[in-house]
């Protein structure tokens, strides 16, 4: 009896430590690599002005090379997930708030060829393309503020 006892306190024990198991939310997220990202030379900033309208004054093409690379090493690698739930997708509205902004790489300076977007919002929530999908399926697991900072700071962005 004393030996049925003690398998069950062991079982019950088991059970509430896998119950208590943190990896499968781990699960769910992934470093984000850029693909090909040596072949990008330019990128591309749009942002919004107050009234929610982009403008000329308000996007920027960056062409130099060393610029784009660090850029690239800046967001390369952030923790993403697939957005779980409609709530966390719809994030994305703040597109058409000032300070976030959409940015293209590319190989090419009309952006016609070798493309990759992503998108960088004001409360600091990052979005990657799928590139099999081109549509964009990766947000950041938290916040990066810090890096929107960084990234308007190196592009020299005060739009």
């Amino acid at each position: 009896m004393k030996f049925l006892k003690t398998l069950l306190l062991l079982i019950a024990l088991v059970i509430g430590l896998v119950g208590c198991d943190n990896s499968s939310s781990k699960a769910n997220t992934r470093e984000i690599i850029i693909p090909k990202s040596e072949f990008y030379q330019y990128l591309y900033i749009q942002s919004v002005n107050d009234r929610g309208v982009s403008t000329k004054e308000t996007g920027k093409l960056i062409k130099a090379p060393a610029t784009v690379q660090d850029f690239i090493r800046l967001v390369n690698r952030s923790v993403v997930m697939v957005p779980k739930t409609e709530k966390q997708a719809e994030v994305v509205k703040q597109l058409d708030k000032q300070g976030s902004y959409i940015i293209a790489l590319g190989d090419t300076k009309s952006m016609d060829k070798l493309t990759y977007k992503i998108y960088m919002l004001k409360d600091g929530t990052i979005f990657f393309q799928d590139t099999m999908k081109k549509e964009m399926t990766y947000m950041t697991v938290k916040k990066e503020p810090e890096k929107l900072e960084k990234a308007k700071k190196l592009l020299d962005i005060n739009f």
